[in-house]
């Protein structure tokens, strides 16, 4: 007797998310396992920031051939014509590649967040070797696309521009140290008095009387913490005295200035140890 057989499963195809905030893009392209990719003589009109997992590429450029692995950071300047292949792509998780796009205006714009102005960046090896720029280009494309913190998105990408920055062109930054304390100060209040709504990093800085760059760097060499992570934590003790005082979740996370109460519950595990319904329950 023959036996029936069912229709046969469709090729798993690649899957791409877009979200657009503060002039950039931010593209995450998962490719699945047995996924080959060849293109040749392409372009973007940005400049493009990449970092993957789970793949090996080979690209050539200005008639040069790089090897791109996981653990690195790959910047293509806008306009710059290049090859791409991928070498192996994962055969049980596939690849999963996160791309930060943003205009060369866009760039400069963050790169002069910096006191007297970052260099430019050296875009003439494409691949740069630094775990540290790796996971803050994770980091800041994950709370882009996530609707995270402004301020901890905004601390993010200059962070990550102007890092790039400094490492391709091996030039360090200068710094000014005065009225630190003073200044700090102020956006400290400012922060206290304002958590319940949403804080840019120009606001702060403004406040400062000084470069956003700059205020985050003089504002950690002080309190240890950038200014995003104190408000982070300021925020949840915040929400830790109102969960005590026995108001529901979803209105903390409103009053706290969390965009939505799963935002909260992270936040709030990260900082305390535990979600906030366990907090509760360990009260109870």
């Amino acid at each position: 007797m023959g036996t029936t057989q069912g229709p046969t499963p469709a090729a798993a195809v690649p899957q791409m998310t877009h979200a657009a905030h503060d002039g950039c893009s931010f593209v995450r392209v998962q490719l699945p396992p047995g996924t080959h990719v060849d293109v040749s003589r392409v372009f973007h009109d940005e400049v493009s920031l990449i970092a993957f997992s789970g793949a090996a590429w080979q690209s050539r450029q200005a008639g040069r051939t790089h090897l791109e692995v996981p653990g690195t950071v790959v910047m293509r300047d806008a306009g710059q014509v290049f090859d791409v292949k991928s070498l192996s792509v994962d055969e049980v998780t596939g690849a999963d590649c996160r791309e930060i796009h943003l205009s060369p205006r866009r760039l400069k714009g963050l790169l002069a967040t910096a006191e007297g102005g970052a260099p430019a960046m050296d875009f003439s090896d494409p691949v740069i070797s630094h775990s540290g720029l790796h996971d803050l280009l994770l980091e800041t494309h994950r709370l882009y696309a996530g609707g995270g913190c402004t301020l901890a998105r905004e601390t993010c990408l200059a962070s990550l521009a102007i890092g790039l920055a400094q490492v391709t062109s091996g030039r360090p930054l200068r710094f000014s140290l005065k009225d630190c304390p003073r200044r700090h100060a102020r956006v400290v209040e400012y922060m206290r008095s304002n958590y319940a709504r949403s804080i840019t990093l120009e606001e702060l800085a403004t406040l400062a009387d000084t470069n956003p760059f700059v205020l985050i760097r003089q504002f950690r060499r002080e309190y240890g913490v950038t200014p995003h992570e104190y408000l982070r934590v300021f925020r949840v003790n915040k929400a830790r005295a109102y969960i005590q005082q026995g108001f529901r979740l979803a209105e903390v996370a409103a009053m706290c200035g969390f965009s939505d109460q799963s935002h909260m519950t992270r936040q709030f595990k990260r900082t305390v140890g535990v979600t906030p319904g366990q907090f509760i329950a360990l009260r109870n």
